[in-house]
């Protein structure tokens, strides 16, 4: 008897697995724009920004809480600049998980959540990521998140990941990219180096605006 309820209490456990991984640019996170002159806040509301979706499948009678995220940043940094950069305003967005804006490698920050995954379903977890700071040229991550659930550890990643940034002559566009009044050619080729060095990393997540900027940069012949 006593067996037998051991085998019945272990098919009651969840059994969390990851179903699929996406990574992409949406709007809906808080942020703010300010003039850096005189630090006045001119709009405040939701904007643009890097989101990682997670849906897990949990294929057991029981169900499953996510109770902490971890972000492990392999590197982090900012596209090149190929051209002047003008204008006083800069965006400061609320990111999930906001990352300190300068280059980075084997950075960690970790979060207390709690999500419920429901027995025998299935249920996608978002997180954002970007940038702790003024942000005007894209931003870019390669990272890998980690959730603790049920006394377990489950990670997805490594994921590639690139922000919107505020300037106008250089940013994702729908399915494209914006890249006008180059002042250096050869910078191009440089963002070009790194688009193919984040997308080249094995079993890397890559998300849609990163592709897209590929394809941008290859019309443009780089």
């Amino acid at each position: 008897m006593q067996a037998s309820t051991g085998v019945s209490e272990a098919a009651r456990q969840p059994n969390l697995k990851v179903e699929r991984v996406a990574a992409y640019i949406k709007g809906g996170i808080e942020g703010k724009v300010v003039d850096t002159v005189d630090e006045a806040v001119l709009e405040e509301g939701k904007f643009d920004g890097p989101h990682i979706d997670v849906t897990f499948d949990n294929r057991a009678p029981g169900p499953s809480l996510v109770t902490k995220a971890t972000v492990h940043v392999r590197e982090s940094g900012f596209l090149p600049s190929c051209h002047q950069i003008g204008g006083n305003l800069v965006v400061s967005m609320n990111y999930d998980f906001p990352i300190p804006a300068k280059p980075l490698k084997d950075y960690e920050k970790s979060k207390e959540i709690s999500f419920t995954v429901k027995d025998n379903d299935l249920d996608r977890l978002t997180v954002t990521i970007g940038p702790d700071g003024d942000l005007i040229v894209p931003w870019y991550g390669l990272v890998d998140v980690s959730f603790q659930h049920d006394g377990k550890k489950t990670t997805v990643g490594p994921i590639a990941v690139v922000d919107v940034g505020t300037d106008p002559k250089f940013r994702p566009d729908g399915d494209s990219w914006i890249i006008k009044d180059v002042v250096d050619p050869y910078c191009l080729s440089e963002s070009s180096s790194l688009v193919d060095r984040l997308m080249g990393t094995p079993g890397v997540t890559v998300s849609k605006e990163l592709k897209s900027l590929r394809d941008k940069l290859t019309s443009m012949g780089h």
